[in-house]
C-alpha cells in the first residue's frame, strides 16, 4: 500500500526548485535600484494620502491613478514608516507576494506537468520580474488577476468571485476593460448579470472613501478614467510599437494628422479592425488555449497599434500569452519574440531614465525591434493558427520553391536600390509631393484651384488611394524617397503573386501559372513602374487580384478590391469586361431563363454597389478635411474634364503602335554630377515585349476558347481604348498590357520543344540585362551612353 501511494506521488523537486528560484531572483530584484520617477510618486502619493486623507486627496496633489492604487501606496507606506523600512523595498516587497500569491492560485487548476510549466513561465519570466521586482510596478497585478479571473470562468467556478477579481484588476489599471467582453460571455454559461454586477461593485468601493457618497463613485472613477488615459498625448512614450517605426526626436503629438484623422483616432481604428479578426476566431474556436490566447492578442493589439502606449504596456497581455503556451506549444516563436522585445523595450527605458535619456542601443536597432513586434502581431492577426511549425514551412518551401524564387527575384529587381535617387523623378512631382502634403493634413493638396509651390503640382486629377500608399510607406519609413516608393515595389512584387494565383485559379495549369510570373517578374515597363511613386503598380495590384477572387466565385470580395483598383485609377474601368465574363463563364450565361436573368442582374447590382461604396469611401480624408458633397462632385467633374482635354505635348509622349515595339520609352530622371551619368527610363523588355507580339499574332486562332478569350480580352481592354484617347499618352500607360502579354507569351512557350523554349528564354534575360541600366540608374561613362544610345536612338 506504502509502495503503491510513493509510486503516484507527484516530485518535489521540480516545482520546489522552480518556486525557490521565483523567490530567491526575486529577492536579489527586490534590493536592486527601482525606477526612481515611478517609485518615488507612489511615495509621495502615499504620505499625501495619510497626510491630508482620502476625501481631500485628488483636490490637493497631481495624480494620474485610481483611488484603488492610491489606497495600495497608503498601506505600503503606512507599513514602510511603522517598521522602519525603506518605501521602495516594502514596496517592491509587498507587490511580489502579491505576484507569487495570484502565480500560486493560477496553477492550482492545473495537472502536475502543466502546472510545473505554468509555474516556470509566470514565477521566472523576465517581463513580470523586471516590471515588478525589479522597476517597482504594479502592471502584474491587474494582469495576473485578470487572467485568473478568465481561469475560473473557464473551469466553470462561481461568476461572482471572477468577477470581484476582475473589479479589482479594473480598479487598478482600466486598460483591463479591454477584457471585459471575452470575459462577460464566457460568464454566460451561468447567471449572464452576475460577472459585470460584481466587478462594477467592486470597481466603485475603493472610490467611496474619496468620494461624498457611493452615488457619485462611478461618475468620479469614469472622470479619473479618462483624465488616466489623456495624461501622455504622445504617439509613443517609449514603447517600441507603430509609432516607432520610424525613429523621432523626442515624443510626438498624437493630434499630428494622418489622412484627415489623428494618429490617436488612427491608432484606434486599426486596434478596432483588429478587434474583428480576433472576435471572428474566437467565435469559431471557443477552447480555453484560444480565449486565454485571444484575450492576450487584443492587449498587444491595443499596445502595438493606438497610442499614448508606454514601455511597460505590453505587460498586460504576456502572462495569458504564457499560460496560452503552456496549453499549446505552437505559440512558442511568438511569445519568446514578445518577451525578449519586451525586456529589451523596459531595460532600455530603464537606462533612459537613468542616463539622461540617451538609449542604450540605437536608433536603428529600435525601429528593428519595432518592426519585429509588428510583424509578429499582424501575423498573429491574420494566421488561422497560432503559428507555422518549422516541418510545415520546410514543407510549403518545398512544393512552392519555385514560385518563392521567382518572388524573390521580383522582390530584388524591385527593391534593389529603390531610395536612389533622393529626389523626385518624373510625376513623383504630383503624386509623391501629394502624399507629403496628405502626411501634413494640408487640404490644399485636394483643391484643383489651388497654387502649389514652384517645381511641383498637386496631384488630383486621379483617385486617391495610391497617394494613401505613399502615405504609409512614409509613415514607416520617414519622410523620403524609399518611404514614398515603397508601396509601388511592394504591390508590384505582389501583383506578381496575384497574377500566379489567378491562373492556377483560372486554368489548373500550374507550369502557365509560374511561367507567367517569371515573365511578368522580368518585365522592364513593370519594374520600373514599381521603383517610382505612381499609382499604376497599385492599381495592378489591385485589379489582378480582383481576377483572382472572382475565379474562386468569391464575388463580394472581388468587388471590393476592384474598388480599390478603382480608387487608384480610372483605367481600371475597362477592367470590368474580362471580370464580367468570367462571371458569365461561371454562371452558364447561354442557358439563363428570366428568372436566373433577374437574380443575376440584382447580384450585378450589389457587387456594383460594393464597388462604388469602396471607391468612394476612398475620398474620405476629402471630406474629413471639411470639403462638401458638392466639391467630391465638382472635383471629379475637374478630373474628367482634364483627362479628356488635356492637350499638352511632352517630348516623350508615344503611341499606342510604338509601345507594342518598345519604341518610345520615358525619361524620368538623368545625373550628370559625377563623372559617370545616370539614367532613368520608364522602359519595357524589348525582347519580351517583341516575342510577346509574335505569341499573340500566332495564337489568335486560340481567341475564343476559354481561358484563352480572357487572356486576349485582358490584354487588348487595357491597349485599344488608348487608341481612341485625345490626351497625351506615354509608355507606362502600357504596363496592364504588358503584364497581361505574359499570359499569352507564357502560353505560347509552352507549345514549343524545351530546346527552342529555353532559348526564347534566354533571349529575353538577355534583353533585361540590356536594359538595366536605364531601370535602376546604373551610373555609366558618357561614352558608354553614347555607344547605347547610338544602337537604341529612338530611345533618347
Amino acid at each position: 500500500m506504502l509502495k503503491t501511494i510513493l509510486t503516484k506521488a507527484k516530485p518535489f523537486w521540480p516545482s520546489f526548485t522552480i518556486w525557490s528560484l521565483g523567490i530567491l531572483i526575486r529577492g536579489y530584484l527586490i534590493r536592486q535600484p527601482a525606477q526612481y520617477y515611478d517609485i518615488a510618486t507612489f511615495n509621495a502619493w502615499g504620505n499625501h494620502l495619510l497626510s491630508v486623507g482620502p476625501a481631500q486627496f485628488f483636490a490637493s496633489i497631481w495624480s494620474d491613478y485610481l483611488p484603488l492604487p492610491i489606497l495600495l501606496t497608503g498601506a505600503v507606506t503606512y507599513l514602510t514608516n511603522l517598521f522602519n523600512l525603506p518605501f521602495e523595498f516594502g514596496f517592491k516587497l509587498i507587490i511580489s507576494l502579491i505576484e507569487l500569491l495570484l502565480i500560486y492560485a493560477l496553477t492550482r487548476f492545473w495537472p502536475y506537468q502543466k502546472k510545473l510549466l505554468i509555474s516556470a513561465l509566470l514565477l521566472l519570466s523576465p517581463v513580470i520580474l523586471s516590471d515588478s521586482a525589479y522597476w517597482g510596478q504594479i502592471d502584474t497585478i491587474p494582469s495576473l488577476l485578470t487572467l485568473l479571473s478568465t481561469v475560473l470562468l473557464l473551469r466553470n467556478a462561481r461568476s461572482s468571485f471572477a468577477g470581484i477579481l476582475f473589479g479589482l484588476a479594473v480598479g487598478i489599471k482600466p486598460i483591463m476593460l479591454l477584457a471585459a467582453i471575452p470575459l462577460w460571455t464566457l460568464s454566460f454559461q451561468s447567471n449572464w448579470w452576475l460577472l459585470p454586477l460584481t466587478s462594477i461593485l467592486t470597481f466603485l468601493l475603493p472610490a467611496i472613501p474619496f468620494t461624498a457618497n457611493i452615488f457619485s463613485s462611478f461618475g468620479f472613477l469614469v472622470q479619473r478614467s479618462l483624465a488616466q488615459a489623456g495624461t501622455y498625448p504622445f504617439t509613443t512614450v517609449n514603447a517600441w510599437n507603430l509609432w516607432s517605426l520610424v525613429p523621432q526626436p523626442g515624443w510626438i503629438s498624437d493630434s499630428q494628422p494622418v489622412l484627415g484623422l489623428t494618429a490617436h483616432t488612427f491608432g484606434l481604428v486599426l486596434f478596432l479592425l483588429s478587434l474583428v479578426s480576433i472576435f471572428t476566431k474566437l467565435r469559431n474556436n471557443r477552447k480555453p488555449s484560444q480565449v486565454i490566447y485571444s484575450i492576450g492578442l487584443i492587449f498587444l493589439a491595443f499596445f502595438i497599434f493606438t497610442t499614448r502606449m508606454h514601455e511597460r504596456h505590453l505587460l498586460f497581455g504576456l502572462p495569458f500569452f504564457y499560460l496560452a503556451l503552456a496549453l499549446n506549444s505552437k505559440l512558442l516563436i511568438p511569445t519568446i519574440i514578445l518577451t525578449t522585445s519586451f525586456s529589451f523595450n523596459l531595460l532600455s527605458a530603464y537606462y533612459w531614465v537613468f542616463h539622461q535619456q540617451q538609449w542604450p542601443i540605437s536608433p536603428n536597432m529600435i525601429s528593428i525591434i519595432s518592426w519585429v513586434n509588428l510583424s509578429t502581431t499582424i501575423y498573429l492577426l491574420l494566421a488561422n493558427q497560432f503559428n507555422v511549425s518549422l516541418a510545415r514551412f520546410r514543407l510549403i518551401f518545398r512544393q512552392h520553391r519555385i514560385l518563392i524564387g521567382i518572388l524573390a527575384l521580383a522582390t530584388l529587381l524591385r527593391f534593389a536600390n529603390l531610395a536612389y535617387p533622393s529626389n523626385y523623378i518624373f510625376d513623383e512631382v504630383y503624386h509623391a509631393f501629394t502624399a507629403r502634403e496628405y502626411l501634413h493634413n494640408h487640404i490644399e493638396a485636394w483643391e484643383w484651384w489651388t497654387t502649389p509651390p514652384e517645381g511641383v503640382a498637386y496631384e488630383w486629377t486621379h483617385p486617391p488611394l495610391a497617394k494613401y500608399g505613399m502615405v504609409a510607406g512614409m509613415l514607416l519609413f520617414g519622410e523620403n524617397s524609399f518611404g514614398w516608393r515603397f508601396g509601388s515595389a511592394v504591390t508590384g512584387v505582389a501583383s506578381i503573386l496575384g497574377l500566379y494565383l489567378f491562373v492556377l485559379s483560372l486554368t489548373h495549369n500550374h507550369r502557365l501559372a509560374l511561367l507567367s510570373a517569371f515573365l511578368a517578374s522580368i518585365g522592364g515597363l513593370h519594374i520600373s513602374q514599381s521603383r517610382v511613386a505612381m499609382n499604376d503598380s497599385y492599381m495592378l495590384c489591385f485589379y489582378v487580384f480582383a481576377l483572382y477572387i472572382a475565379t474562386k466565385g468569391r464575388w463580394k470580395g472581388a468587388a471590393i478590391l476592384y474598388g480599390l483598383s478603382l480608387a487608384s485609377k480610372w483605367s481600371a474601368l475597362y477592367g470590368v469586361i474580362p471580370l464580367a465574363m468570367i462571371y458569365l463563364h461561371q454562371h452558364n450565361f447561354p442557358h439563363w431563363d428570366l428568372k436566373s436573368v433577374l437574380r443575376h442582374l440584382v447580384a450585378i447590382v450589389r457587387y456594383a454597389l460594393i464597388a462604388t461604396s469602396i471607391y468612394v469611401l476612398s475620398f474620405a480624408p476629402f471630406i474629413l478635411a471639411g470639403h462638401t458633397w458638392e466639391q467630391f462632385v465638382e472635383l471629379h467633374r475637374q478630373m474628367w474634364y482634364y483627362h479628356t482635354h488635356l492637350v499638352a505635348t511632352h517630348d516623350y509622349q508615344s503611341t499606342p503602335l510604338e509601345w507594342i515595339f518598345a519604341a518610345r520609352p520615358v525619361w524620368y530622371y538623368v545625373n550628370y554630377e559625377t563623372t559617370k551619368v545616370s539614367n532613368i527610363y520608364a522602359q519595357g523588355n524589348p525582347a519580351l515585349l517583341w516575342l510577346g507580339l509574335i505569341a499573340l499574332i500566332l495564337q489568335i486562332n486560340k481567341i475564343f476558347s476559354f481561358p484563352h478569350t480572357i487572356f486576349y480580352l485582358l490584354y487588348s481592354i487595357f491597349t485599344l481604348p488608348w487608341i481612341f484617347s485625345p490626351r497625351i499618352m506615354f509608355f507606362y500607360h502600357y504596363l496592364p498590357s504588358s503584364f497581361f502579354l505574359t499570359l499569352i507569351t507564357a502560353n505560347f512557350l509552352l507549345t514549343l520543344n524545351a530546346r527552342l523554349r529555353n532559348l526564347l528564354l534566354a533571349f529575353v534575360v538577355v534583353g533585361l540585362l540590356i536594359v538595366s541600366p536605364v531601370l535602376f540608374g546604373i551610373p555609366l561613362p558618357s561614352s558608354t551612353w553614347t555607344h547605347y544610345f547610338a544602337i537604341f536612338p529612338r530611345w533618347k
